[in-house]
């Protein structure tokens, strides 16, 4: 066989791959912004995916940080929703500080603790690493960076709260 009708043939066959991988591929998209579910407390909390950085986090109030059983620990407030008009409450959690990182803003530099954090989005349970940052009460207290979105689907910016969390 000569050369030529070979390699079209190969080159037909790889183009046409794409097509039978992608029609298996069910990835879901996101909107901007979407509601998931705290696990385990089960209290809805808005967040945001941010392609434009790279880490998530979490923006919090009133962080303190504790021992526990020797381990450090922090307890810090969230916005939660809650009721059929999703009005905003506090809501106070403990988690275990994994550790702490260096963060650099225009203002210095911090130490931030960093958090594993389960929550629910559509009707998958993701464990993420966040940092927290104290912020005033109103901002959309989880950001996602790209690589926890990476993990989950794809973004339209165009949308936001298209999905429901319903994990069981």
């Amino acid at each position: 066989m000569r050369p030529f009708p070979l390699m079209l043939s190969g080159l037909l066959l790889a183009l046409s791959m794409p097509q039978v991988c992608s029609a298996a591929d069910k990835t879901t998209v996101l909107g901007w912004q979407e509601r998931a579910l705290i696990a385990p407390e089960g209290k809805e909390i808005q967040m945001e995916l941010d392609p434009t950085t790279a880490k998530s986090s979490m923006a919090v109030h009133d962080l303190v940080a504790f021992q526990k059983n020797g381990e450090d620990w922090v307890r810090f407030g969230v916005q939660s929703f809650s009721g059929l008009l999703g009005t905003a409450a506090d809501l106070t959690l403990e988690r275990k500080v994994l550790r702490s990182e260096k963060s650099k803003n225009s203002f210095g530099s911090s130490q931030r603790q960093v958090i594993r954090f389960s929550m629910c989005i559509g009707s998958q349970v993701y464990n993420e690493e966040l940092t927290l940052k104290v912020h005033e009460k109103g901002d959309s207290p989880i950001k996602l960076g790209r690589d926890a979105i990476a993990n989950i689907g794809l973004i339209d910016a165009s949308r936001s709260n298209t999905i429901k969390p319903q994990c069981n």
